[in-house]
C-alpha cells in the first residue's frame, strides 16, 4: 500500500509538465487571431483596402502574379468585421472593429492588429486606415491613401500620389511623379523627383526636398498654417518663385532675380531665369529656401 501511494505522487507532477510544455505550441497555432488569402491575377492589379484599429503595410513582391493579404491580431478576429472579394484583377478588402455595446474592460494589454499585403510592383492602390499606421513601399502606379490617427510612410513610389492624413506625421521618401499631400496635426517630411506638388499642412513643420534632376512642369503650391517651412532644391532648379509669410521671415540663399520684396514677409523673383510658378505660403512660421 505504501508503494502504490508513492507512485501516484510521482505521476501527478509528470502530467502537469506535459500540459504546460504544449501550451505555447497551441497558442502559436491559434487560428482565431490569424487570417490570410491569396488572390490570383491575370493582368494589371488594383487594390482597394480599408482598415481600422490596426496597422497596414503594403509592399511589392516584384513580378509575382498574386495579391496576398495576411491578418494577425492579439485579439480574436471575431471582434472585427472582415469583408473581401475579387472582381477580375481588382481586390477589395475591409477590416473594421465591430461596435461595442456598453462598457468594455481590458484587464491586460493585447498585441496590436496588423494587416500585411504583398502585391505585384505595378499596382493601382486606394488605401484607408483609421487608428493605425500606414506604410506603402516599392510600387509603380497611381496611389491614393488616407489616414486618421496614425503615421504615414510612403517610400520608393513611381506615379501620381494623393494623400490625406490627420493626427499623424507624414514621411514621403524617394517618390517620382506628382504629389498632392494634405496633413493636419503632424509634421511633413518629403523628398523625391517631382513634376508637380500641392502640399498643405495645418499644424506642423514642413520639410521638402526636390531631388537632383527635378523640374516642375505644372504650377505648384506649398502652404503651412502653423509651422516652419524648409525647402531644398538643386542649384540648377528654375522657377518663378512667390513666397509670403504672415508672421515670420523669409530666408533664401539661392541666387534670385528679384521682382518684388516687402519687409521680409513677401518676395517674388526668378530662380535661374524663371520657369514654372512655385508659390509658398505660411501663416505663422518662417520660410527657408536653400540648395541641396
Amino acid at each position: 500500500m505504501r508503494l502504490a501511494s508513492v507512485r501516484s505522487i510521482v505521476l501527478v507532477p509528470a502530467l502537469a509538465v506535459t500540459i504546460l510544455s504544449s501550451a505555447p505550441f497551441a497558442l502559436a497555432q491559434n487560428s482565431e487571431s490569424d487570417w490570410q488569402k491569396e488572390y490570383p491575377l491575370s493582368g494589371s492589379a488594383a487594390l482597394t483596402i480599408e482598415t481600422s484599429d490596426s496597422s497596414l503595410n503594403v509592399q511589392s513582391c516584384g513580378d509575382c502574379k498574386t495579391i496576398q493579404i495576411k491578418v494577425h491580431s492579439g485579439r480574436k478576429l471575431s471582434d472585427f468585421r472582415l469583408e473581401e472579394h475579387q472582381d477580375n484583377n481588382h481586390v477589395y478588402f475591409t477590416l473594421k472593429e465591430k461596435p461595442h455595446k456598453g462598457l468594455e474592460v481590458h484587464w491586460k494589454a493585447n498585441e496590436g492588429t496588423k494587416v500585411s499585403v504583398e502585391t505585384p510592383a505595378s499596382l493601382e492602390l486606394d488605401a484607408r486606415t483609421a487608428d493605425g499606421n500606414l506604410s506603402v513601399r516599392n510600387l509603380t502606379g497611381n496611389t491614393q491613401v488616407h489616414t486618421a490617427d496614425g503615421a504615414l510612410t510612403l517610400e520608393d513610389l513611381h506615379g501620381d500620389v494623393r494623400l490625406t492624413a490627420s493626427d499623424g506625421n507624414i514621411n514621403v521618401h524617394n517618390v517620382t511623379g506628382t504629389l498632392d499631400a494634405r496633413g493636419s496635426d503632424g509634421s511633413m517630411k518629403i523628398d523625391g523627383q517631382f513634376t508637380a506638388v500641392q502640399l498643405h499642412t495645418s499644424d506642423g513643420k514642413l520639410d521638402f526636398s526636390l531631388a537632383p534632376g527635378s523640374q516642375l512642369t505644372s504650377a505648384s503650391h506649398i502652404e503651412s498654417s502653423d509651422g516652419h517651412v524648409s525647402i531644398r532644391v538643386p542649384q540648377s532648379f528654375a522657377a518663378d518663385l512667390d513666397v509670403s509669410t504672415s508672421d515670420g521671415h523669409i530666408d533664401c540663399t539661392l541666387p534670385l532675380t528679384m521682382d518684388h520684396y516687402s519687409g521680409g514677409h513677401h518676395l517674388h523673383g526668378r530662380l535661374n531665369s524663371g520657369g514654372t510658378p512655385l508659390s509658398i505660403r505660411t501663416s505663422d512660421g518662417n520660410v527657408s529656401i536653400t540648395a541641396l
